[in-house]
């Protein structure tokens, strides 16, 4: 039996965008389950649409409106601002989709698994091994949790999951992750592993009606700032790794003929003291770059140390995998090296994510 403390502590946020009479049907079924606080997102719907909402008014939902559609993450984050206001910091907010995917009975079952966990992150995921399923759905989640995976670490079945709870203290955190549209719900998974927000899974049930032709999810465009979002810490490393490295070639050089004149004939103390100087300044460049642009943690502390005791084993790495793959293998120096550094460079990635600029979560 639903006592009535836990009704009161749980808002559910449901963002819409033309919906049809299941939205009804679907919000009587979450008040059957005792829920009474029920925020319903118009994101830009139209007048065609208006009689729904209305009615979802009177039957004791909190309407708020977009007259433009404005995509999914921004209504979630009207929701939230909309819930910062109104309620306090005691309460969870369950987000569940509006095009009956997610059953009401998976939404009390992950509000109630989110007061055992007020700190974390909870999602609520499908099994995509059932049958049923549409291809493309099908091939877009396994391709966006392997790659979510390989990326950040972190195996998640189902990455584009609607059905999420959380405490009403994380709401300010949320309102903070990138994203408009359909790429805010992975951002914010990406933002969680960051700051180290813990996520939990909890297993829901597959639901896909009419082959999900209710969704508005547009394939190349959406797929898109997915993949971007996917993509964007990674194509940040590659970029601070180039940028360090023409800065390390380029002071190099110049130093080689700058300090020409200088050190006369002393040409190898020449050669290493221009590398040296070059290197040293490029692995400043890189750790800058690194801690500000590509995993934004200014607050890292003593993340220098671990970034070069990290740049000390990745040398170390090289050399030996080099001299083995050539000495045990008899593969040739370059290709060793070549094939050696690009495996190094993912390793770094992940060291760098997981422990160099790891988040420190301070205690509240």
């Amino acid at each position: 039996m639903i006592i009535a403390r836990e009704k009161e502590e749980t808002i559910i946020l449901i963002p819409s965008l033309e919906p049809d009479d299941r939205l009804l049907s679907y919000v009587r079924q979450l008040q059957d389950y005792g829920f009474t606080k029920l925020v319903v997102v118009d994101d830009g719907s139209g007048e065609a649409y208006q009689s729904i909402f209305e009615e979802l008014e009177d039957n004791g939902c909190a309407l708020l409106r977009h007259t433009e559609n404005q995509g999914k993450g921004e209504a979630l984050k009207t929701g939230f601002r909309y819930i910062v206001q109104h309620y306090g910091r005691a309460h969870y907010v369950v987000t569940a989709d509006s095009d009956g995917q997610h059953a009401a009975e998976d939404v009390y079952r992950i509000a109630q698994e989110a007061k055992r966990h007020p700190d974390d992150l909870l999602l609520g995921v499908r099994d995509f091994s059932e049958g049923g399923i549409p291809p493309k759905s099908l091939l877009g989640n396994r391709m966006t949790s392997f790659i979510f995976a390989l990326l950040y670490g972190k195996k998640l079945s189902d990455t584009q999951t609607g059905l999420r709870a959380f405490s009403t203290g994380l709401l300010p955190f949320m309102l903070n992750v990138r994203g408009k549209r359909f790429e805010y719900e992975l951002q914010m998974l990406i933002s969680c592993i960051q700051s180290g927000i813990t996520i939990q899974t909890v297993p829901i049930q597959v639901i896909y009606e009419n082959c999900n032709a209710g969704t508005h999810f547009k394939a190349i465009q959406d797929s898109a700032r997915v993949m971007g979002v996917l993509f964007a810490n990674f194509f940040r490393f590659i970029s601070s790794s180039l940028a360090s490295s023409v800065v390390d070639l380029g002071i190099a050089w110049f130093l080689i003929d700058f300090l020409r004149p200088i050190m006369g004939e002393q040409h190898y103390l020449r050669i290493l003291l221009a590398t040296v100087i070059a290197r040293v300044i490029s692995i400043v460049v890189n750790y800058v770059l690194n801690k500000y642009f590509v995993f934004r943690k200014e607050d890292s502390r003593g993340s220098l140390w671990r970034y070069l005791t990290l740049c000390g084993l990745i040398i170390l790495l090289s050399s030996t995998g080099v001299y083995l793959s050539h000495t045990l293998f008899l593969v040739d120096e370059k290709a060793a090296k070549f094939v050696c550094d690009a495996i190094l460079f993912l390793l770094s990635f992940q060291l760098q994510r997981r422990w160099v600029f790891a988040a420190r979560r301070q205690q509240q």
